[in-house]
């Protein structure tokens, strides 16, 4: 059975984590599967990445701000421009949650305006309900 005939007979939402610090992706995994009921795939592969947001198998995206890892074209990319290359390849509404410390007064708004992406979460993040309400928030139709 293929992963879109599966996801549909369950209606689990997938979550797409791509954050560099295995403790805080694990952290996510853990809360938002545990406490949310949500599916998860923790990644920084952009081939990966891209093909699962292009085949419309991800419901949404958890981006960390200042990936260390992740490349694109041979060029290293943080959470700003991946989120607005995947709203640009997603085919359907895709919400985008930045992950992020930077924590100083307007970076809230510079980042979502930069990124295009839909809401901004402080890290660290000791709250897994807050975690999970967020995710949930930005799953509702618009």
């Amino acid at each position: 059975m293929g992963y879109a005939l599966a996801k549909a007979m369950s209606e689990t939402p997938l979550v797409l984590i791509v954050e560099d610090h295995a403790l805080v992706a694990k952290f996510y995994r853990l809360a938002l599967e545990r406490a949310g009921g949500f599916t998860c795939l923790i990644t920084e592969e952009m081939p990966e990445i891209l093909r699962r947001v292009e085949a419309g198998e991800v419901d949404l995206a958890i981006l960390d701000v200042s990936l260390s890892g992740t490349e694109w074209k041979g060029r290293p990319i943080d959470g700003v421009a991946l989120s607005r290359l995947l709203k640009e390849r997603s085919p359907r509404r895709l919400p985008i949650l930045l992950a992020t410390a930077h924590a100083m007064a307007g970076d809230r708004e510079r980042l979502l305006e930069a990124s295009g992406a839909d809401d901004y979460i402080q890290k660290p993040i000791y709250d897994a309900h807050e975690l999970v309400e967020k995710v949930r928030s930005l799953l509702k139709p618009t």
